[in-house]
C-alpha cells in the first residue's frame, strides 16, 4: 500500500511539474516583450531631425495649414463616399467557461433590407445599419475572452452576396462578460471607426472548468515547487519502504 501510493505521489508530481513548468515557458516570452523597449522617438520615426531643425518657421506653419486643409477635405470626400448598409451580428445565448463559441457579424451591400439571413440564427442576433466604405475591416475583443480569427480580417464590400466575419471565442472568465464588436472604414493605410457594439455574455461553469480555472488561478511556480515536493515525498515513500524489507 506504501508503496503504491509513493508512486502515486510520484506520478502526480511529475505531472505538476511537467504543467508548471509549460505554464511558465508561455508567461515568460510575454514577460519579456512587455519590458522591451520601443524603438524610436515619438512623432519622428523616420523623419531626418536635420531637415526638420533647418526649416524655417514660416514655411513649416505654411505647410502644416495646407496639410491640415488638404487632410480635411480628403475626409469630407471619404465620409461622402460611404453608404448605408444593413448589418446583424451574432453571439451565443449562453457560454460555458473554457468551451469556444462562435461569433459572426453579416454586412448586405446588395441591396437586401437585412443582413440576418447569412446568421446560423442560434444564438443572440442582434441588427441595425452601418455607413460603410469599400473596405471594411471587423474586430472583436473583450478582457474575459480569448479571440481567434476565422475569416479575414479586412474585406472587400461585395455587391453580390453578404460579407460575413466570423471568430472563434472562448471564455477565460465566468459571469456576465461584455464582448466588443467594431466595424472599420480602411482609408489606406489608416482605419476611421464607423460603429461599436457591445455585448454581455453571461459565461458558465462546468466542474471541470472549475477545476481549469483553479489550476489556472495558480503561479506556475507554486505548481512547479508542489511538484518538486510530491516527488520527494514518493520517492522518500520508497526508500522507506525497502529500508523496512
Amino acid at each position: 500500500m506504501l508503496r503504491l501510493f509513493s508512486f502515486l505521489l510520484i506520478l502526480a508530481g511529475a505531472v505538476a511539474l511537467s504543467y508548471g513548468g509549460y505554464q511558465y515557458m508561455k508567461i515568460e516570452p510575454e514577460v519579456a516583450d512587455s519590458q522591451s523597449a520601443p524603438v524610436g522617438s515619438i512623432g519622428f520615426d523616420g523623419a531626418e531631425p536635420s531637415v526638420i531643425a533647418g526649416a524655417p518657421i514660416e514655411k513649416m506653419a505654411s505647410r502644416s495649414i495646407d496639410d491640415m486643409f488638404g487632410t480635411a477635405s480628403a475626409t469630407d470626400d471619404f465620409m461622402s463616399s460611404l453608404r448605408t448598409v444593413p448589418i446583424a451580428h451574432e453571439t451565443p445565448k449562453q457560454a460555458v467557461f473554457g468551451r469556444p463559441f462562435t461569433v459572426t457579424v453579416a454586412l448586405d451591400a446588395t441591396g437586401d433590407d437585412s443582413a440576418a439571413d447569412a446568421l446560423s440564427g442560434t444564438g443572440n442576433i442582434v441588427e441595425a445599419e452601418a455607413r460603410v466604405s469599400n473596405t471594411v475591416q471587423a474586430l472583436v475583443s473583450g478582457e474575459a475572452f480569448n479571440v481567434e480569427e476565422i475569416t479575414p480580417r479586412t474585406q472587400r464590400i461585395s455587391p453580390l452576396t453578404e460579407n460575413v466575419w466570423r471568430w472563434k471565442v472562448t471564455p477565460q472568465a465566468v459571469g456576465n462578460q461584455e464582448l466588443v464588436i467594431e466595424l472599420f472604414a480602411v482609408m489606406g493605410s489608416e482605419a476611421l471607426p464607423l460603429r461599436t457594439f457591445r455585448d454581455s455574455v453571461e459565461v458558465d461553469v462546468s466542474r471541470v472548468g472549475q477545476a481549469i480555472a483553479l489550476a489556472q488561478s495558480i503561479s506556475p511556480i507554486t505548481v512547479v515547487a508542489g511538484g518538486i515536493g510530491s516527488m520527494l515525498a514518493g520517492m522518500f515513500g520508497f526508500i522507506s519502504f525497502f529500508r523496512r524489507r
